[in-house]
Parts: structure tokens; C-alpha cells; sequence
């Protein structure tokens, strides 16, 4: 296991702006860090008031499926 910190930045076509996001944790996969991108999206998922940004629901959905080879 190994103390990681990495940063994303992606820029998003739709709206032209880019974000940046920084995790910093302990990792089983010290070159990937799959499993702390993983554990940073369950994360911010928990984070989300679904009430608020309901237009992005099936996004997510669609989006997961496509990461997990699953569309």
C-alpha cells in the first residue's frame, strides 16, 4: 500500500470549462490508482442531492456503464 495523491483535470466539450480534481489516499495500485479514482467517485456520488441536479441521472448511469464495458 502506498500513500498517492493524483490530480485530474479534464475539460468538458458540452460547456467549455475545465475541472480539476486532486485525491490523495492509500492505494493498492500504486501506478493506476484505480481503486482511489473508484473510491473518489462513490464518493462524490454520495455527495450529490439528486433533487438538485436530476438532468445528470442518466449521464451518470450511461457513463458508468461505458467505463465498466457494460453498454
Amino acid at each position: 500500500m502506498a500513500h498517492e495523491t493524483l490530480t485530474i483535470t479534464a475539460g468538458l466539450i458540452k460547456t467549455g470549462q475545465t475541472v480539476k480534481v486532486t485525491i490523495e489516499g492509500e492505494s493498492q495500485m500504486p501506478f493506476w490508482n484505480d481503486d482511489l479514482k473508484v473510491t473518489a467517485i462513490l464518493s462524490l456520488l454520495n455527495f450529490i442531492d439528486i433533487k438538485h441536479y436530476h438532468e445528470a441521472y442518466h449521464e451518470i448511469i450511461k457513463t458508468a456503464k461505458a467505463a465498466f464495458g457494460m453498454d
